[in-house]
């Protein structure tokens, strides 16, 4: 990677969320918050001094989303927006939300700087067994806001048996909000990435560790992750799914987009993988095989180490050279070139 390469930025402004969402590393299964997390948000201030104009000149594409927070809880978001709107007016944005959160006034100061990517999965009677804690009234008038003030809209469901049956009814809804695409996900995290093992559901509880909705995969083949059944052929050939990440190819996703990812904290990242290995709450903190790569945190701290510097230091250098020596599995895990996932979600 080369710092005048990149054109793609996947920025995460906030570790703070409204919802407790069970398959998601900022909480235990939807329960308790990752005590790993510092509840970090990016300011204004900080992000105009941390990344330099001629930087954003050079981005085609700038979406936030992130791995622990919802980008719509950041304070400044609107004002970091509209700062490299002006440096880059033809800089396409892209914001993830559960759409949960923030004042009509809020969404209609977005509709002009930002596609927005709703991550709704299904109505009013189910989007809450998995977006703990999002009020879907709440979300039905963010989403009729934005789109009445011209914003571009997207509606991502993602499907489980317990919502399968109201994709076409979401999709039918959706044209009324104004709502231009609607886009149908198919989860592939039905792979335990900490025992590299299948697993037939996922568990949910609540913040008071209670069993809440237990989340299966679709019953309809149409709904499902296409790659899931490869996983047992590999178990199979190579005896084990972790021995196959020892020999397979790897091929980049972000390298092939340009792309580099910007933590709440400030940390860079080749991609959210590598940013999200040291926050697994199941075990210590910066444990893992990235963090032995990574060495002192400041010198990939954008807040304290100019971008240039930590795209052209030993970090980003030392993962490249890990593909063939010494592999980082989420490397493996991630961009192997025959299971692949995470791109079958969107097929």
């Amino acid at each position: 990677m080369e710092y005048g390469n990149v054109t793609q930025v996947h920025f995460e402004p906030t570790q703070g969320c409204n919802a407790s969402c069970p398959m998601c590393d900022r909480n235990v299964n939807g329960g308790e918050v990752n005590h790993h997390l510092t509840n970090a948000s990016w300011s204004y201030t900080d992000f105009v001094n941390s990344v330099d104009p001629e930087f954003i000149e050079q981005l085609d594409f700038f979406y936030s989303c992130g791995n622990h927070g919802d980008p719509i809880l950041c304070n400044d978001l609107i004002y970091i927006y509209e700062w490299m709107k002006r440096i880059n007016p033809s800089l396409r944005i892209l914001t993830t939300t559960n759409g949960g959160a923030r004042s009509t006034q809020w969404w209609d100061d977005l509709a002009g700087l930002s596609e927005v990517n709703f991550s709704v999965d299904g109505l009013e009677d189910t989007n809450h067994l998995y977006r703990q804690g999002v009020n879907w009234k709440k979300v039905e008038e963010n989403m009729a806001t934005f789109c009445d003030a011209g914003g571009m809209a997207k509606w991502t469901f993602l499907v489980f048996r317990h919502n399968e049956h109201q994709v076409e009814d979401a999709r039918k809804w959706s044209k009324v909000l104004g709502v231009k695409d609607f886009i149908v996900k198919k989860s592939g995290r039905y792979i335990n990435t900490a025992t590299l093992t299948e697993k037939t559901g996922h568990q949910a509880q609540n913040k008071k560790g209670e069993k809440q909705q237990y989340l299966e995969q679709p019953l309809d083949d149409k709904y499902k992750n296409k790659e899931l059944p490869k996983f047992a052929r590999i178990e199979k050939t190579y005896g084990s799914f972790d021995k196959y990440l020892e020999v397979c190819d790897i091929d980049c996703k972000a390298l092939k987009k340009k792309e580099i990812y910007i933590s709440a904290e400030g940390y860079t990242f080749p991609c959210c993988w590598l940013a999200g290995q040291p926050y697994k709450w199941w075990r210590k903190q910066k444990e893992g095989d990235v963090h032995d790569l990574i060495g002192d945190y400041d010198l990939i701290n954008v807040k304290k180490t100019p971008l240039k510097q930590i795209i052209k230091g030993g970090f980003f250098n030392r993962v490249q050279d890990s593909w063939t020596k010494d592999r980082l599995k989420t490397c493996a895990l991630k961009c192997n070139s025959y299971y692949d996932p995470f791109t079958a979600q969107w097929q």
